[in-house]
């Protein structure tokens, strides 16, 4: 079990409070960025059975507990007086929050190529809340259509460009983790999450399946 970092949790309380407060739903986070209560199922006899997604009343399922309510927010951080950050459930409502997750890892240029696809499909990236994560990279908030399920992906649109959509999440502005603290870019923290272009939601869309 981690040590408490008592000043780390209180701050990573308030500030999953405040973003509560926007009607983004939250669960607490551990340093590694992993949800910081263990699934309560972790030693169930049946590990292939059904999956639990919080129907049974405990703490612990992951993306699964992130709420809004400010009394389950506290109880879920009182659970885990270890969490240094909170991590932000993307796919629910109001915003159905979409995160364009721009990587710096391994020498690649996300950025570019962000760029390049942008004028590939003609589509241009509004202004939205910007985070800056800790090694040098940016999670851009965008928000979807209630009707489309975007699901996550790693590297699919092109190297170093992850999406977290439904089932996902998104590190927290204020975050403290094993590399840092995640920041809001100066000049978009008073900003809402942009509607995603309708051009780029259609490559975020699932690939279509292979013929059976």
């Amino acid at each position: 079990m981690a040590t408490p970092d008592r000043q780390a949790t209180t701050l990573a309380l308030a500030h999953a409070l405040s973003a509560a407060e926007r009607g983004l739903a939250v669960i607490p986070l551990s340093r590694t960025k992993l949800p910081a209560l263990r699934s309560p199922h972790r030693d169930d006899p049946d590990p292939a059975g059904p999956r639990c997604h919080g129907e049974c009343g405990r703490f612990g399922h992951g993306v699964y507990d992130a709420s809004t309510d400010p009394v389950r927010i506290r109880e879920l951080f009182t659970a885990a007086p270890w969490a240094t950050g909170y991590g932000i459930a993307c796919g629910l409502p109001p915003y159905h929050l979409i995160g364009v997750d721009l990587d710096t890892k391994c020498g690649t240029d996300s950025s570019t190529a962000l760029r390049e696809l942008a004028l590939r499909h003609l589509f241009t990236i509004p202004e939205t809340v910007v985070v800056r994560t800790p090694s040098g990279g940016r999670h851009l908030w965008l928000t979807g259509p209630p009707d489309v399920v975007v699901p996550n992906s790693a590297g699919r649109l092109a190297p170093g460009i992850d999406i977290r959509g439904a089932g996902g999440y998104l590190v927290g502005p204020g975050s403290r983790t094993e590399h840092g603290v995640y920041t809001t870019a100066p000049g978009t923290a008073h900003l809402a999450p942009a509607p995603c272009p309708p051009s780029l939601l259609r490559l975020l869309a699932p690939p279509p399946r292979p013929p059976q």
